[in-house]
């Protein structure tokens, strides 16, 4: 599938650290092939009930690895209030992302990685209202734009309990993926998470239990997956 030019920013972003500092590889492919076997799902939220439990390194490695194995990808920063996927990147000046095409700023977004096939939509300069934003009519334009470009759509989404977004752009999503925090998120916390998103239509395709040490997996992988049914 050939990228158009209309989206695309010409400069090349490069990752700043090899993606095998990220996670286990073979753990990521164990979701991302939970994932293709999921129906009518192109487009992936990616959140958590609460800061600092992996969510973005969850995105971008499964972002990744779908790359990996040629589809071609975009994996979007919607964090508009706490951006993190940014110290994943090595970007040398101010760069339009989420922000300002939502605001009609510009048009030249889309940025390509140094990874092959792998694209990302930075969340660009933090706005006063990134609720509204992403409840607007351009954002749907935006997810629109991207399907008709994209084979999978990555949405590094905020955490549920500090806004409204994470359910906002759930809605918007073909599914989510709840990134839980071993042994530091309550059962509590994840559970209103979960019914705060399903009340606003999301629907929530797994979870992914991260920092699981080795001698609580089986086969020692750092990363758990696990469906709602």
């Amino acid at each position: 599938m050939e990228i158009g030019e209309e989206g695309m920013d010409k400069q090349i972003i490069e990752v700043k650290a090899p993606t095998t500092n990220f996670g286990p590889v073979e753990s990521y492919k164990t979701l991302r092939t939970n994932l293709l076997y999921t129906e009518n799902l192109q487009v992936i939220s990616v959140t958590s009930s609460s800061p600092d439990e992996g969510k973005t390194v969850t995105a971008f490695n499964l972002a990744n690895s779908f790359a990996q194995m040629g589809k071609k990808v975009c994996l979007v920063d919607c964090d508009l209030r706490r951006s993190s996927l940014k110290n994943y990147l090595l970007i040398r000046n101010k760069q339009t992302g989420v922000s300002e095409y939502l605001t009609r700023q510009t048009k030249d977004y889309i940025k390509e990685t140094s990874i092959e096939n792998l694209y990302i939509v930075l969340s660009g300069k933090k706005p006063p209202n990134p609720s509204e934003l992403l409840s607007s009519k351009s954002f749907e334009n935006l997810i629109s734009e991207l399907k008709n470009i994209f084979d999978y759509i990555i949405i590094d989404s905020p955490p549920v309990t500090v806004a409204m977004d994470a359910a906002i752009i759930g809605r918007a999503a073909d599914g989510v993926v709840l990134v839980v925090r071993n042994e530091y998120t309550k059962r509590n916390v994840v559970k209103r998470s979960k019914t705060e998103l399903e009340r606003n239509g999301s629907r929530i395709v797994g979870v992914v239990l991260n920092r699981v040490s080795k001698n609580q997996m089986e086969y020692g992988n750092y990363y758990g997956y696990s469906k709602y049914y």
